[in-house]
C-alpha cells in the first residue's frame, strides 16, 4: 500500500498493510510561505509519516483583527473580513504550496481551529484574557452564540475552499471541553453547534474526512472531555489519553471510529530513550491491533524534538 491507500484502510475501519503513524508541531509565525511549506513535505519525507498535517500558526490573530469585545452584546455587532484577510490568504497559500511539493505523495489536512477556539483568540489579540471570554460566557450566553455563529459560517467558507483546493479533509482542532470551563450541558449548547457546522462540510464532499482533535490547554493541565464527541462526523479521534479518563481502546468503543495517537507528548516521546519510544509503539500497537488505528501523539510535540523520536516510531509501526 502507499500512504493514501493505508489512511483510506483506517478511515473506513479496514486492517491496512501497516499501521500509519504521523506526527507535527507549530513553525514560527515569522517563517515565510515557501519554507514553510518545504518544512511540512520534509517533516512527512524524513520521518516517515503518512499523512501532511497543516498547522495554522496564526492563532486568529488575523481572523478577527481590529474587533474589540468589551461587552458581551459586542459578539451580536461584529463583521469578518472573509476571504479578505491575511489569515484566509496565507493559510491557502500554504495548503496550495504543500499540495504541489507533495505530489499527491500523502494526503494533505490542514488545521480548522474551532470557532470557539477563535471567539478566545479574539479577546487574546486585542489584550484581553480568556478569563473574560468565560465571563461573557455566563453573563451573555445568548449574544456570545450569536458571534461564534458567525465565526462559523466564516470557517465554513474557509473549509470548503480548502477542500476545494485540493485537501483531503481537516484536521479539526475541537476545544473548550476542559471539565473546569463548562458542565456538559451549558457545552452542548455553547460549544456544539458550531462545531458539527463546520464539520458538517467535510460531508458535503465524496472521500474527504474529518481528524478530531480534542485539545486541553496547558492552564488546564491538558484535560479534556473527550466522550462529549461521541457522536460527531469524525472519521478519525484524537485525544490526550494520559490526562484524561478515557483509554485508546475504550475510546474506539466510546465512538465507534477509527483512532489517532497513544504516544505521550509529554513523556516518552520526549524524555524516553529510542528504544523505550520503540517499546512503547509496539505496546499499543498489540493492544489496539492494526485494524482503524494510526499511530500518533496525544498533541503537537515540541518544535525543537529530534527527529529520531519520531522515526524510531514510526519505523516501530511499520514493523510491528
Amino acid at each position: 500500500m502507499n500512504k493514501t491507500e493505508r489512511m483510506k484502510a483506517v478511515f473506513e475501519n479496514r486492517e491496512p498493510d501497516r499501521v500509519p503513524a504521523g506526527f507535527w508541531f507549530h513553525y514560527p509565525g515569522e517563517m515565510p510561505a515557501e519554507e514553510r511549506a518545504q518544512a511540512h513535505v520534509d517533516l512527512c519525507r524524513k520521518t516517515g509519516a503518512d499523512i501532511i498535517k497543516v498547522m495554522d500558526d496564526n492563532f486568529g490573530r488575523f481572523f478577527t483583527q481590529g474587533i474589540q469585545i468589551t461587552k458581551p452584546s459586542d459578539w451580536r455587532k461584529i463583521r469578518l473580513p472573509g476571504k479578505d484577510c491575511a489569515h484566509y490568504r496565507g493559510m491557502t497559500e500554504l495548503i496550495g504550496r504543500i499540495l504541489e511539493k507533495a505530489g499527491g505523495e500523502a494526503m494533505v489536512f490542514p488545521t480548522v481551529w474551532s470557532p470557539f477556539k477563535i471567539a478566545s483568540f479574539t479577546y487574546l489579540c486585542a489584550g484581553g484574557t480568556d478569563q473574560q471570554f468565560m465571563a461573557h460566557c455566563r453573563e451573555d450566553p445568548d449574544s456570545v452564540l450569536e458571534g461564534v455563529k458567525i465565526l462559523a459560517d466564516t470557517l465554513q467558507t474557509w473549509t470548503r475552499d480548502y477542500l476545494e483546493l485540493g485537501s483531503s479533509g481537516i484536521y479539526y482542532s475541537g476545544q473548550f471541553s476542559e471539565p473546569q470551563r463548562f458542565d456538559g450541558e451549558t457545552w452542548e449548547k455553547l460549544v456544539k453547534p458550531s462545531d458539527l457546522a463546520v464539520l458538517g462540510v467535510t460531508k458535503e464532499f465524496a472521500e474527504k474526512y474529518n481528524i478530531v482533535h480534542i485539545c486541553g490547554e496547558a492552564e488546564f493541565g491538558f484535560q479534556s472531555s473527550p466522550r462529549r464527541y461521541a457522536g460527531y462526523p469524525g472519521d478519525l479521534f484524537n485525544w490526550d489519553v494520559h490526562r484524561t479518563d478515557l483509554s485508546l481502546e475504550a475510546g474506539r468503543a466510546v465512538f465507534q471510529k477509527p483512532i489517532l495517537g497513544g504516544l505521550d507528548n509529554h513523556g516518552v516521546l520526549i524524555e524516553g530513550s529510542l528504544e523505550e519510544i520503540r517499546a512503547e509503539t509496539e505496546r499499543i500497537i498489540r493492544s489496539m491491533g492494526k485494524r482503524g488505528f494510526m499511530l500518533g501523539a496525544d498533541c503537537t510535540v515540541p518544535a525543537s524534538i529530534d527527529w529520531a523520536r519520531l522515526r524510531a516510531a514510526v519505523e516501530a509501526a511499520e514493523q510491528a
